[in-house]
């Protein structure tokens, strides 16, 4: 329990770091659609590569292959998905971010996620916690310098 209730705080604490910047409502919805599209993506990037390192090969070999891929694919995914996510929503809301900022600040949600799960000992429930971090850390990096566009 003390576990969850940290995750919850540093997911807190990185996602209230980006409200300076512009308005409450605009960062909101910028965290939920990519914490959505972080999920669509990281389970999609997983499915995919999971199916492409497993081409080809039959038995141990293709089960193997395809937990690495599902692992790289989920990781890859969900920085995209994030990115993506944050800097089509705050585009369609009238924000001009820093696009390069939000693709590093998924990067660094992502392993601080990682990171997190690891000290924890969390195991396969980590994963939960990967998409909302990168959500944060995308939303936090899109919002550097942010303004209404004009």
């Amino acid at each position: 329990m003390r576990a969850i209730l940290f995750v919850v705080l540093a997911l807190g604490v990185v996602a209230v770091s980006a409200f300076p910047a512009q308005p409450e409502d605009a960062v909101l919805a910028e965290f939920l659609v990519g914490t959505v599209c972080s999920f669509a993506g990281g389970v999609g990037g997983a499915y995919v590569l999971a199916w492409a390192f497993a081409a080809g090969e039959t038995g141990w070999e293709a089960f193997g292959r395809a937990i690495v891929g599902a692992i790289l694919g989920y990781t890859g995914g969900t920085i995209l998905g994030a990115s993506l996510g944050v800097a089509a929503t705050g585009t369609l809301l009238g924000i001009e971010g820093n696009i390069g900022l939000c693709f590093l600040g998924a990067t660094a949600g992502t392993g601080i996620a990682f990171g997190i799960g690891f000290a924890l000992n969390l195991g396969d429930p980590a994963f939960f916690f990967i998409p909302p971090f990168a959500a944060a850390g995308a939303t936090a990096g899109f919002n550097v310098g942010a303004r209404p566009r004009s």
